[in-house]
């Protein structure tokens, strides 16, 4: 086998990994390990390098914002079906630095032989990587992958009908709301409403404003800008699809979405343009549902919306189901310093809001960001590569994963069990209905669209002048990708 790269970067956490059952006193201890990497061995609980004849092939493994634990239980049983076989993990935290990494290591030959890899990355990279080869030992196709898996996967992972990737997960947005505002703020009713209408009404109800530096006692929702949201441009990309907003034209030449079109919801003439204004509107102080600005996160502005909703500065915020860890470690940030926090019993979760009921809709949506797995096309382990991804996407693996990290399954043969969850079903529930669309460059969608609605806020743009705007740019990023125009065109980002 090839030498794999052992670049170690600042970022790489490094997690030591016990098992027992060590058959050889030799086995280094855990501050032996080599930073950045973890190996899994069933026959001795924290050897790094193999000693043993027997064991000669490694498979690298890179994954993101996972802890090494929660794929323990599922890396020790594959490698016991396969003898001779370790899996060498690594993790990183920073996904700039991470895309970097990978589009460098695979260039040169070497990197990972199985990794993640976010699903905006995958028709910018997607020549990058090796599809299922047809005489895997465990067979799955095309139209076997799509009774599988949800159609955020088949979406994404699914080209030329060729299988580029499994989920392990199909992470959505919801509300994330604090219980004791809506019992003893909002008479009829105990959670966030269903409809984004509602919404706007339940934000009037809740939203305080005072004279104090955050200008705000109590807001209603952290949503309408985009320098102090974490999930802005999904938000906004989510009420897009929510409106039935046609991003491109048939030749996916084109970029389209801030164009009038004939399929809007509820028969809108520009969808794109409603989204958009919808967004911005909650934080623009000309509208009735104002409720975010710039100095409420003053205080750990690195915090973004996180720090206002556990200090009881904010009822409701919009995230992914790893949120309410980063809530959780914040509560108790706020408690060691004695400073003032929520209740974590009082932190539910609700559904993504929609424009029109389920009454008169045909479909629900909510927007979709995850991290399939997927196999690089400089692996030579490529059955041993697709094996593993498999086995780690099979129904038993997913149980185990789920227990580690309550993220929602991406399998339609589990959902009905994880949608009874009192906290985290909610997104079980609606994975089967998010979505995404086709992003050609992700880095500059995101930038582009960040600044679109950063000029509607500080009042440099109309709304309609700015999604137009950002409706160009991203045309000129399309045509770079797909080498319509000269690759060094400057698209004014």
């Amino acid at each position: 086998m090839k030498t794999k790269s052992l670049k170690i970067f600042a970022l790489i956490l490094v997690v030591p990994i016990l098992f027992s059952g060590c058959l050889t006193p030799k086995c280094p201890k855990p501050k032996e390990n080599i930073p950045g990497t973890s190996t899994f061995r069933s026959d001795c609980p924290y050897e790094e390098e193999s000693t043993s004849a027997s064991r000669t092939h490694e498979l690298n493994f890179y994954f993101v914002h996972d802890n090494t634990e929660d794929f323990q239980e599922q890396i020790q049983a594959f490698q016991s079906q396969n003898p001779g076989l370790i899996v060498r993990t690594k993790k990183f935290v920073n996904l700039e630095e991470y895309e970097n990494l990978l589009i460098n290591e695979i260039a040169e030959g070497e990197g990972p032989d199985v990794f993640m890899i976010h699903n905006s990355w995958i028709t910018k990279h997607y020549k990058k990587l090796l599809p299922l080869p047809l005489d895997q030992p465990i067979i799955m196709n095309a139209d076997m992958f799509r009774q599988t898996f949800f159609q955020a996967a088949s979406d994404d992972l699914l080209i030329d009908e060729k299988i580029y990737g499994m989920p392990l997960a199909i992470d959505n947005l919801a509300i994330f709301y604090n219980k004791s505002y809506f019992k003893d703020l909002i008479a009829t009713s105990d959670r966030p409403g269903d409809l984004w209408g509602n919404i706007k009404e339940q934000v009037f109800t809740l939203t305080k404003r005072n004279n104090s530096p955050e200008r705000f006692a109590l807001a209603g929702i952290a949503l309408g800008r985009a320098d102090n949201i974490s999930s802005a441009v999904d938000i906004l990309l989510a009420m897009m699809l929510q409106y039935g907003t046609e991003f491109y034209d048939e030749k996916e030449e084109q970029a389209i979405f801030a164009n009038a079109q004939s399929a809007g919801t509820g028969g809108v003439n520009k969808p794109g343009l409603e989204a958009f204004e919808l967004f911005t509107s909650f934080g623009l102080s000309s509208y009735k549902n104002y409720s975010w600005n710039d100095t409420i996160t003053g205080f750990v502005p690195e915090d973004k919306e996180v720090n206002p909703f556990v200090r009881g500065k904010v009822a409701m915020i919009i995230g992914y189901p790893y949120l309410y860890d980063i809530i959780t470690a914040a509560i108790q940030s706020q408690q060691s310093l004695g400073e003032d926090h929520i209740d974590i019993d009082d932190v539910g979760i609700s559904v993504f809001p929609q424009i029109v009921s389920s009454a008169e809709a045909t479909s629900r949506d909510t927007f979709s960001s995850y991290f399939p797995l997927v196999v690089a096309r400089t692996t030579d382990m490529p059955q041993e590569a697709w094996s593993f991804i498999q086995f780690l996407t099979s129904a038993d693996a997913l149980q185990t994963y789920h227990k580690k990290t309550n993220r929602p399954t991406s399998r339609t043969d589990m959902v009905a069990d994880q949608q009874t969850e009192a906290l985290f079903g909610t997104f079980a529930f609606q994975a089967p209905f998010a979505k995404s669309y086709k992003i050609y460059d992700s880095s500059a969608y995101y930038k582009i669209f960040t600044d679109a609605i950063q000029d509607v806020i500080k009042n440099i743009s109309s709304a309609e002048d700015a999604l137009e705007e950002a409706q160009e740019k991203i045309t000129c990023v399309l045509k770079k990708e797909k080498g319509l125009i000269d690759a060094g065109t400057d698209c004014n980002i």
